[in-house]
């Protein structure tokens, strides 16, 4: 099962980017929804794991998202979904991955029979209109900054809301994951606009499976204040209205974050 969650990862990754290398459109919308079933699939099975007595990690292999048309995406993914059937064993759980992904293959199948279209996802043209320089380069090291941040909170929540008994406290990690889950579809799809979508590195194993969740925690607020100062910074720093509106409310956004990891710490401590 080791090797399911793996391809899972991977699956649900691959599904997410290659949303994200769309953009937008009626296919964008279903792969996501796709991805989303997949983040739903990653958490039964880390369940089932967990009460059978075993562990999951976030590794993965190299995986290659860059494609020149819509098609490489619908195809490649095809191909994946093909490679997890393979690692399937017989429960009620695993029926019901096995016909999602199903559904999903026929609907991949019937978008590659689509006329082709172009990805700019992957271009590197780094145009957006209205900035340039220093404004421009600011933007691009904050959104592959945040992307991996937002990617490591998502698959640390996770974990740590797999391993918790307390319901308070899963509950406030599962509104984590899904804050995350909105930031990294943000930036990413800025990323493609800008024609340097790319997933983020790999989160190292020590990074979520950590000893001291209360630590934790404690650097989580400290890293919360130091992105609402870039958000800050980087409204500050762009002319364009609506990107200094947007990182306005990723900033307030950052507020409450704040506050829900401080009424976890607080759980920790009175329990």
């Amino acid at each position: 099962m080791r090797e399911l969650f793996r391809k899972k990862h991977q699956l649900w990754l691959q599904m997410l980017y290659g949303a994200f290398a769309l953009q937008e459109g009626k296919e964008y919308a279903i792969l996501l929804d796709f991805a989303r079933i997949e983040f739903r699939h990653l958490k039964w099975l880390a369940k089932l794991m967990i009460k059978e007595g075993l562990d999951f990690d976030w590794d993965r292999e190299h995986i290659d998202i860059v494609h020149k048309f819509d098609r490489g995406v619908y195809e490649t993914l095809v191909e994946v979904i093909d490679k997890v059937e393979r690692e399937y064993g017989v429960a009620p759980l695993f029926d019901r991955m096995k016909r999602d992904e199903a559904y999903m293959r026929y609907k991949l199948e019937q978008f590659a029979k689509q006329d082709p279209k172009e990805l700019t996802a992957f271009d590197k043209r780094l145009f957006y209109e209205g900035l340039e320089g220093e404004s421009l380069q600011a933007l691009v090291e904050f959104l592959f900054e945040e992307s991996y941040k937002e990617y490591e909170l998502i698959v640390t929540y996770f974990y740590a809301a797999m391993h918790t008994s307390s319901k308070e406290l899963y509950s406030i990690f599962e509104d984590l994951i899904y804050e995350s889950c909105f930031h990294l579809k943000s930036f990413a799809l800025l990323q493609a606009k800008l024609g340097i979508l790319a997933l983020p590195r790999v989160v190292m194993r020590e990074v979520y499976k950590f000893e001291d969740l209360e630590n934790f925690l404690r650097n989580g607020i400290d890293e919360e204040i130091a992105a609402k100062e870039q958000c800050k910074a980087l409204s500050q720093a762009v002319s364009d209205e609506e990107l200094q509106k947007f990182f306005d409310f990723i900033n307030y956004q950052e507020d409450y974050h704040i506050e829900l990891m401080r009424e976890a710490l607080a759980h920790l401590q009175n329990s």
